[in-house]
Formats: C-alpha cells, sequence, structure tokens
C-alpha cells in the first residue's frame, strides 16, 4: 500500500472495525444456541442418541459438534458441505435443513431432508435469519458479530424487500455465488468483503460475469487471490480495512456499478486454477428510512477449460496523485475554492490489446479522460472520454461518477500497433477532474465524502483478432430452471413474470395488499399458497374481469412464506410472500 494513505486510512480503519462489534447482552453463539435447543430438542430430534449432534449438549460442546464439522447425511456430505461451515450459509447442511427456503440456497433436495424435523413447527424467520448472518459473519463461538435487534426489527417490522434471486447459470454453463444479505440500518454506509472459496476441483474458464445487487449500491468490485495468500484472510465478512484495500495479494477481475451482464469476446475467457478464492468486495449507502438488507447475486458463465485461445486479464490502476503526506497534512488534496482542479497520471502498460476502460471517482469528479503516452512521455491520442455514452454514441455533456461510461473496444484496441497517431504506444495516461464546492479540503478515501482516482481495464497480452465461428457451443441449452424453493409438495409454483402485480407491502406482519391492472377483459384467478402447495386464500376464482385496476387484500393466518399466484388469460405469474409476526 502507499505510505501517505496510512495515516488517513487508520483512523478510517479504527472507525470501521469500531462499528464491526455490535453491543449486545450476550454472544452471538450463544443467541443461536437458545435458538437450536429451545426449536429442536427430544428425542424426535437432535439427541443424544440419534442425528449427529445433540443440541441437549453444552453450549462449548455443540460449537465443537457443529462448526466445521461434516455432515452424516451422504448428500450434503458429498456436495461438501459442513454442519456449520464458517462464511458459508448455502454450504452449511444444519441451516439448509432447517431454513424452510428463507432464500432459494437455503433448500434441501428430497435426499436431504433429515426425518428428525418431520412433525416440528418451523423456526421464526428471524431465528433462521440470526443463524445464517452468524454463519456469514464466520460463525465465532465468541464475539457479538450479527445485531439481533436490527434483525428482529425487518421481520417484525418490515423494511426494504430483498431483491429477487435471478435465474442461475444452467448446469454446463455455469454456476451462481451469492453474498448476504448484509442488513445496513437507515443512512448507513459501509464497505464489505468476503472471501469466497469457489471449491472446484478443476480449472475454470469463465466467459462471463453477470452481477444483480441493490440500486442503492455504490459498487461490486470482483478480485482473485493469488495462490496461497487467500490464507491469511478469515473466512466471513470483513468491514473495510483501509490499510489493507489496496494488497497486492489480489488481482482484479471486474467492478460494477450498475447490474450488468458482462460476457467476454469469443475466443477468451479469465482462466481461474484449481483452489481458487474469490474476494467479494461490496459498498452500500442506505438512503432510505427503513432497513435495508444488500445483497449480490453473481451468475458466473464458463466452457471447458482448453476451449479459450487467449486469456482475460484486468487491472485497476490506482492514481497516487489523491492521497494525503506523512503527518496529515494535505498532499495531493482538492481544495474547496470551487474552482476544478485537474490530476494526471501514467501507467505502463504495453503491448496488449485492450478490450474495456472504464473509470471510478466520488462525488467530486466531473471528468475523467484517458490517453496513450507518446515515447518522450507526452500525452497522445485520446481513447476514453468521461463524458461520452459509448453504448448509445453520442456526448452527455457532463461525466456521471456513480454511473461512468464503458468503452468497449471491438476489435480490441491493440497497442502492439502504431495506432498512437501512427506510433506505437509507450502506455497509458489518465487524467480526472474535480469540483470541491463543499465546506473541506477533500483528500484520498474509502467513502462518498472522500475522493479516488481509479480506471479499470481487460485487456489481453499482445495482439488478437475476435474469431467470427463460436469456439464452443453450449450443451445443456434447453435446460429449465425451477427454484427449488418453489417445488412445493405435489405442485411446482413456477416463478415467473408473465403477468405484472403489485404486492406489498412484503414482507407483511398485516394485511397485504394486491394490486394488478388489465390491458383487456380477460379471465382472471387470484390465489394464495403456502408451502405445500396448498390454496389458503382464493381471492378471484376463474372470473371474467373488465379493463382496469383491480385491488385486493389477504391477511395470512399463521407467520410463514407463501406464494401469490395470479393467472390471467392462463398466463400464470407468481410472487413469494413473507408473512412475519404481528
Amino acid at each position: 500500500m502507499y505510505p501517505y494513505y496510512k495515516v488517513l486510512a487508520l483512523g478510517i480503519a479504527l472507525v470501521f472495525s469500531s462499528n464491526f462489534q455490535k453491543a449486545s447482552a450476550q454472544s452471538t453463539w450463544q443467541e443461536v444456541y437458545t435458538i437450536l435447543s429451545t426449536n429442536c430438542s427430544g428425542s424426535n430430534c437432535h439427541s443424544s442418541n440419534a442425528n449427529g449432534f445433540d443440541v441437549s449438549a453444552s453450549s462449548a460442546d455443540l460449537y465443537d459438534a457443529l462448526v466445521d464439522v461434516s455432515p452424516t447425511n451422504a448428500t450434503a456430505l458429498g456436495k461438501g458441505d459442513k454442519y456449520i461451515n464458517p462464511g458459508y450459509p448455502a454450504r452449511s447442511f444444519a441451516l439448509r435443513s432447517a431454513a424452510n427456503c428463507l432464500s432459494s440456497d437455503l433448500s434441501v433436495d428430497d435426499t436431504e431432508t433429515p426425518a428428525a424435523h418431520e412433525g416440528l413447527a418451523p423456526m421464526q424467520e428471524q431465528e433462521i435469519e440470526l443463524i445464517r448472518q452468524w454463519i456469514l459473519y464466520g460463525a465465532p463461538e465468541t464475539g457479538t458479530v450479527v445485531d439481533k435487534s436490527l434483525i428482529d426489527d425487518y421481520y417484525t417490522n418490515g423494511g426494504i424487500a430483498k431483491i429477487e434471486q435471478p435465474t442461475p447459470p444452467k448446469s454446463c454453463e455455469g454456476f451462481q455465488i451469492h453474498m448476504g444479505p448484509i442488513f445496513f440500518e437507515p443512512g448507513e454506509e459501509s464497505e464489505w468483503f468476503q472471501k469466497y472459496d469457489l471449491n472446484v476441483p478443476d480449472s475454470l474458464e469463465v466467459t462471463g460475469l453477470e452481477v444483480y445487487f441493490n440500486d442503492e449500491s455504490h459498487h461490486f468490485i470482483l478480485r482473485k487471490f493469488l495462490p496461497g495468500t487467500e490464507q491469511n484472510w478469515p473466512q466471513g465478512l470483513t468491514p473495510l480495512n483501509p490499510l489493507t484495500a489496496f494488497d497486492s495479494d489480489k488481482d482484479y477481475v471486474m467492478a460494477w456499478q450498475d447490474n450488468e451482464d458482462i460476457r467476454l469476446p469469443n475466443g477468451t475467457a479469465y482462466f481461474w486454477a484449481p483452489g481458487t478464492s474469490l474476494d467479494l468486495n461490496f459498498h452500500m449507502f442506505n438512503y432510505h428510512n427503513e432497513i435495508l438488507p444488500g445483497e449480490v447475486y453473481l451468475n458466473v458463465y464458463t466452457q471447458p477449460k482448453g476451449t479459450a485461445l487467449k486469456e482475460m486479464k484486468a487491472k485497476l490502476i490506482n492514481s497516487t496523485k489523491i492521497g494525503v503526506s506523512i503527518g496529515g497534512l494535505p498532499g495531493g488534496a482538492i481544495t474547496n475554492n470551487g474552482q476544478p482542479l485537474t490530476f494526471n497520471d501514467k501507467d505502463g502498460s504495453k503491448n496488449i490489446s485492450i478490450w474495456t476502460l472504464t473509470s471510478h471517482t466520488h462525488k467530486y469528479g466531473i471528468d475523467y479522460n484517458i490517453f496513450f503516452q507518446n515515447t518522450d512521455g507526452s500525452k497522445g491520442a485520446q481513447i476514453f472520454d468521461g463524458t461520452y455514452n459509448y453504448r448509445q454514441g453520442f456526448d452527455t455533456g457532463s461525466y456521471d461518477w456513480e454511473h461512468p461510461p464503458i468503452a468497449v473496444y471491438e476489435p480490441f484496441l491493440n497497442m502492439t500497433d502504431t495506432v498512437n497517431n501512427g506510433t506505437k504506444p509507450n502506455g497509458l495516461m489518465h487524467e480526472a477532474t474535480y469540483l470541491n464546492d463543499g465546506p473541506s479540503t477533500v483528500g484520498f478515501g474509502f467513502t462518498t465524502e472522500d475522493e479516488m482516482m481509479i480506471f479499470y481495464m481487460q485487456y489481453v497480452d499482445g495482439s488478437f483478432d475476435i474469431p467470427t465461428a463460436p469456439v464452443w457451443t453450449s450443451t445443456c441449452a434447453t435446460e429449465t430452471y425451477t427454484n427449488p424453493c418453489l417445488k412445493t409438495g405435489l405442485i411446482d409454483i413456477a416463478s415467473n413474470t408473465a403477468f405484472d402485480f403489485d404486492l406489498y407491502p412484503n414482507p407483511a406482519s398485516g394485511s397485504v395488499n394486491i394490486n394488478y391492472q388489465l390491458e383487456n377483459a380477460s379471465t382472471v384467478s387470484l390465489e394464495v399458497l403456502n408451502m405445500l402447495g396448498e390454496t389458503v386464500g382464493s381471492l378471484v376464482s376463474n372470473q371474467t374481469q373488465q379493463v382496469g385496476e383491480h385491488q385486493y387484500q389477504f391477511d395470512a393466518i399463521a407467520t410463514g412464506v407463501y406464494f401469490v399466484r395470479l393467472t390471467v388469460d392462463g398466463a400464470v405469474s407468481t410472487q413469494k410472500l413473507v408473512y412475519t409476526n404481528n
């Protein structure tokens, strides 16, 4: 890390680390222990004589029997699960088997369903969530790592709805990663990291990365640990530590400030070796006056190893020009005189072919440009304009720091050739312009009140021409996906959006409003089903309804997960409804 960041970074690190430990009467593990021993005890559940572990054991003994211990269930064992896998809720069999599909990655198949749970009332959703959060934060035996009151508040009084799980890649085309949820209090801004072991035995060729996260997110950055360096990092979520944020033990892969599906050019792929661990970096600002569950779903698309012709590489170039000098005095700071201030810096990349370029500043950034570097070190041809909309092909006239443009070069921008006004580029130059009209001088930092000067680049070594014929064709393109949490009883409740309708509030603790708009006279059915696929509310039954808005209310009998199914002229749409305690 650059030495003159140390003073500022240390202060920020202390703030973030102090916010990490939440005040509570007892440790989070003790809260989990109480939930387990209360909900599951006796001979028909987990006792000293059955089912792998004994919930009536002491706190210390039960922790040792659960955490990082392989399950007895053969299917879960074959998946590589532990009863509790620190940092990985979806790989924790004890949680999956009790979670009642709180999310789709917390489900079990028919061969995993524990007989010990038959006839038992499901845990409350806030209890399941507290266990998930404890695991997500590394499942420690001591210390308070989860704010229980925040979880209880969300599931009792409601908040911003969780984002819907997107459809994952097909079985031969990749897999899905889920980060979160992380619960953000109203007005909270914080940044989190998670080491994520891919748990794959063979090399991967990654051809695409598709991300979904909350609109309120400032960014999601994906990095890859260099071989062996992941051992230096703990399992589970960790808060931002500016002292290590720019450590050189990780390679940059991709960054997003919007939901986007990025597919690599034909013939290229990221090469991820066996044992690779990813670094997931999520920065959120909750602008709402309600609790916000922040989540990331990342679809990773792959092809068989040995298919790609070129390895796609990535680079994050962080300028040292904005910083704080030793002693805390402004050094390269952005003064608050109301006048634009421009910084210039260089990068020595040569003999590569660039696929994409994009930039990153915080709210004081008003422009960002990237150029080739001439042989004498001067500024050459411009290759990135921060005010230009590359997708739609026009200059917007202003730089949008929250949604900077992404320049995609197909064919690649070949720096091995004379593309710099008839000469070969001797590296890159970048410049960023800032306007500080606030009350204080601004320096380098990790919040939106601070600043950065960064650009990202995707490239291959040497020159490369994109093949016109596909180098690989999917062998499972006709597969369909059924959400395991929508497969209940004897029926499959298809999750789809054939016809839009509003369902609010959700989660709910009182009456739920269901609204839909008909553009034509239609035959309509509207019903509510429980997790067994049984109809618990029939609001409209095969009726002909006229054009216009139609409104209904539903009151659940008990807490739990329900499905609202709307059928309009045979087209079916389903939404999940979460019902909490009053």
